[in-house]
């Protein structure tokens, strides 16, 4: 029998409106066998609204004193470096865009956690920063949930609730259930300069050891562990997305973790090369969500782990070649 199965989107870049991700959804829903697509439910999160309307406004400014071109790249690079720098963690969680958005985040899981599926796996897509706020809001519930009373009372009030609301929590909640992580256009390296390679762990470790890490989920059964994945798809062309694996050792030995090569700015567009540079790295960045090899890898991971139980699904095309290597394997 199929077992249900909740997807979150979180976006990064380029997102203007809630329905961001409805033409990816109904393009991994057609993939889907269709003896499952009544088990698989869709939300997303949307936390533009907290930052872009601020970025505009400048923009607009400029543009009104006429003192460079507001072109669609000029506006693409504020984005990209304005939501970084306003996602950033800060001691207090009043005024914080980091705990806004991890609230919105919250938000969407609660209201799946409302339908009373407590033990439903839980799939994050996400992209651009989107992953960004997918593995710092895990790393982050994770840390807190595994806090005893002596922690708790050094923090203020308002993380002490969420640590209680964690504690008392289905297993959803608490993010034990978590089984698949789809990551397109990720910027995650960029956030680790700070800190130097040796201090940065994937959130498949822990820094206690007493501690589960926080993906795999620690309450899913063996048989949907086996299946759980980590799936990062980049382009070389992306100038704002990165494989994950150079980042130390940890992440390079991780088995879960996939770094993927797509060609998300189209085949057409990774001809062009250095010629269109700057419209090549917008459409690199920006393509993943109508990629076809990202929508398959996605459709899959969701079959895979709605179908424990069964034998794994087929593929046709493994999801984590490199685009060269599936046109020749198509073609053989």
């Amino acid at each position: 029998m199929a077992q249900p199965v909740a997807i979150v989107f979180v976006h990064g870049i380029h997102t203007f409106a809630p329905g961001y991700h409805a033409g990816m959804q109904a393009a991994i829903e057609a993939r889907l066998p269709k003896r499952l697509r009544d088990y698989v439910t869709f939300r997303s999160v949307f936390w533009a609204e907290r930052v872009r309307q601020r970025q505009k406004e400048y923009l607009d400014a400029v543009a009104k004193k006429n003192l460079f071109p507001v072109t669609p790249y000029r506006s693409l690079v504020v984005q990209g470096l304005g939501d970084a720098a306003a996602y950033q963690k800060t001691k207090s969680f009043r005024n914080s865009s980091y705990y806004e958005i991890q609230a919105d985040v919250r938000a969407v899981l609660e209201s799946l956690d409302a339908e009373n599926l407590p033990n439903r796996p839980l799939i994050f897509i996400g992209h651009s920063l989107g992953c960004h706020i997918v593995s710092s809001f895990i790393w982050d519930v994770n840390t807190i949930k595994n806090w005893d009373e002596t922690r708790l009372v050094q923090e203020g009030e308002e993380i002490r609730e969420f640590a209680v609301h964690l504690k008392n929590g289905s297993p959803f909640r608490r993010l034990d259930t978590l089984a698949g992580l789809v990551m397109m256009g990720s910027n995650m390296p960029l956030f680790t300069f700070t800190f130097g390679p040796g201090r940065i762990l994937p959130i498949t470790s822990s820094r206690d050891p007493s501690d589960p890490p926080a993906f795999p989920g620690k309450d899913l059964p063996a048989d949907m562990r086996s299946r759980a994945r980590w799936l990062n798809y980049y382009s070389r062309n992306d100038l704002l997305g990165y494989p994950l694996k150079p980042l130390n050792d940890a992440y390079a030995n991780e088995p879960l973790l996939d770094d993927i090569e797509v060609a998300s700015e189209g085949w057409f567009l990774r001809g062009v090369g250095r010629l269109s540079q700057p419209l090549v790295a917008h459409q690199a960045h920006t393509g993943y969500w109508n990629n076809r090899r990202v929508v398959r890898g996605a459709a899959e991971l969701i079959t895979s782990l709605a179908t424990v139980g069964e034998p794994a699904p087929k593929r046709r095309f493994a999801f984590w070649r490199r685009p060269e290597e599936e046109l020749a394997a198509a073609a053989s």
